[in-house]
């Protein structure tokens, strides 16, 4: 394995990522297609006494494609089996599973990037919820009520209702204003 692994390490160097030649007019995208996955890693992997082979399993509803490296010393190594569903279970619903696995395996196998819109549109990731944005209210009264005159607390409370949401403000401005009446209390100017 010692021999595979070293022209491995030096093919995957060699290595550019697949070219989007593809377009998917259903999704409107691009992506890279098992030719041009291919066309991104035979030449280093020739080139360094590698080759690599696709082999297909038995999978009920869908297909399985097994990516074996093979070096020119006899030496291989599977690269895992990887199971793609069949949309539709017929001749093209079959043949565009194999297109998928053969592309996703050997791309796998070998960390060859392409970004794949057409397979990002199928498995869309949600949105992720809006981040509640607050301050938090006890250190900014804190903060007011260790001011000594009115303007450095009226600065400091400008600073903090800048920076509060809404669903704050009016808390705020009560804590001043109750900070304020104990400053104007104890003669703050």
């Amino acid at each position: 394995m010692n021999e595979l692994a070293k022209s491995l390490v030096k093919a995957q160097a060699a290595m550019n990522h697949a070219a989007k030649d593809s377009k998917n007019p259903h999704f409107k995208s691009a992506y890279s297609s098992l030719a041009s996955v291919i066309d991104a890693v035979r030449p280093a992997l020739s080139s360094n006494g590698l080759a690599f082979v696709q082999k297909l399993h038995t999978a009920d509803g869908g297909v399985a494609v097994e990516t074996v490296l093979i070096h020119e010393s006899g030496q291989e190594m599977s690269c895992g089996t990887l199971f793609i569903p069949a949309s539709k279970q017929d001749a093209q619903g079959f043949g565009s599973a194999l297109s998928y696995a053969k592309r996703y395996s050997l791309q796998s196998a070998l960390g060859i990037a392409s970004a794949d819109d057409d397979g990002e549109a199928a498995v869309k990731t949600p949105p992720k919820p809006p981040i509640a944005v607050t301050i938090d209210m006890d250190y900014a009264v804190d903060e007011m009520a260790a001011q000594t005159d009115l303007e450095a607390l009226k600065t400091c409370f400008a600073k903090w209702y800048k920076s509060a949401p809404d669903s704050q403000k009016e808390v705020l401005k009560v804590m001043y204003d109750g900070i304020k009446v104990q400053l104007v209390s104890k003669g703050a100017k």
